[in-house]
């Protein structure tokens, strides 16, 4: 086993093997990398600071290296919840659309431990899931987030972890391909290309038709990046084979929607079968960088992935 998945499988582990530790609204009961402001939890680790709201389902709502912003941020409540980094159950066609409320933008309960904060949601009366979403950091310039969907229905569930995250409009995707081509499900193709053994995605603003695009794909080695304005973003998951990966579903998506608003990255783990009462624990670590100048400058596909592989 490779020290990064070592690392992965451990940090699994710790989640499973915890509790949630003590209740907490309150900032002085928080980690010490933690802080809170009104609603809104803060997490300074190296030079990220990452930000949550516990009252809207505990997403990611904010992401920045260095003061960069590297996420699409909260619009109209009202009007959209399409924003921050959200973690769904796979695959969609249990739920369809939109997506369940109580786990989507419903408050969470917060709980802290000395190393980590705990959000948990209330169990969903249609799937029976209740997901919970733990933050710890993992090291420099590192965040790890560990999922678990619990299922509370009455029956046995076949599911797999999901997590979406919702991108500036510019820059570039990219991830080692795996054994599937690329499909794009029921919605336009996306423009993506072959480079070497990575699959590669340029926003083009211009190639977004009258409908959203998609490019549904296995990867490989158990990574997805993205690059804009000289800043990196890279999650790393445990990497799974096609057949693990849930009916329709592949392991790693990229969306653009029809109007310009944002990129979706997303991946998913393996999907598993729970009977009544039991969990699945899925970790996702999330890397972010400001590129060296040489590679920020001239973005050379190879150099890049060369540089994300050693990062992790």
């Amino acid at each position: 086993m490779s020290k990064r998945y070592s690392l992965i499988a451990f940090l699994t582990i710790v989640m499973m093997l915890s509790g949630c530790g003590k209740s907490s609204q309150d900032a002085a009961s928080l980690p010490e990398f933690c802080k809170q402001d009104g609603s809104r939890i803060y997490i300074k680790q190296g030079k990220i600071r990452m930000e949550i709201m516990p009252k809207v389902a505990g997403r990611v709502s904010s992401l920045k290296y260095d003061g960069h912003e590297l996420l699409v941020q909260i619009a109209d409540l009202d009007r959209i919840t399409d924003w921050g980094t959200v973690f769904w159950s796979s695959p969609q066609t249990e739920w369809g659309w939109p997506p369940i409320d109580v786990l989507d933008s419903k408050p969470y309960k917060l709980s802290a431990d000395d190393d980590r904060i705990v959000l948990t949601s209330e169990v969903d009366p249609k799937t029976g899931y209740q997901f919970t979403k733990t933050y710890l950091p993992s090291g420099v310039d590192r965040i790890a987030v560990t999922y678990r969907i619990t299922n509370h229905s009455t029956k046995a569930k076949h599911v797999a972890p999901l997590e979406v995250t919702r991108l500036p409009p510019s820059g570039s995707l990219f991830y080692p391909r795996g054994e599937t081509d690329v499909i794009s499900g029921i919605f336009y193709p996306l423009d993506v290309q072959s480079i070497g053994d990575l699959t590669w995605y340029d926003y083009d603003a211009k190639k977004i038709r009258t409908d959203h695009h998609k490019a549904m794909q296995d990867g490989k080695e158990g990574w997805v990046a993205y690059i804009d304005d000289g800043y990196l973003l890279v999650k790393e998951f445990a990497d799974n084979p096609p057949a693990a990966i849930a009916d329709g579903e592949r392991e790693v998506e990229i969306f653009t929607h029809v109007e310009h608003i944002f990129i979706e990255m997303k991946q998913q783990g393996a999907s598993v079968s729970l009977a009544p009462g039991e969990s699945l624990d899925w970790t996702v670590i999330w890397h972010v960088k400001k590129l060296p100048e040489e590679l920020a400058g001239n973005p050379n596909p190879q150099v890049l992935a060369t540089y994300v592989r050693e990062l992790l």
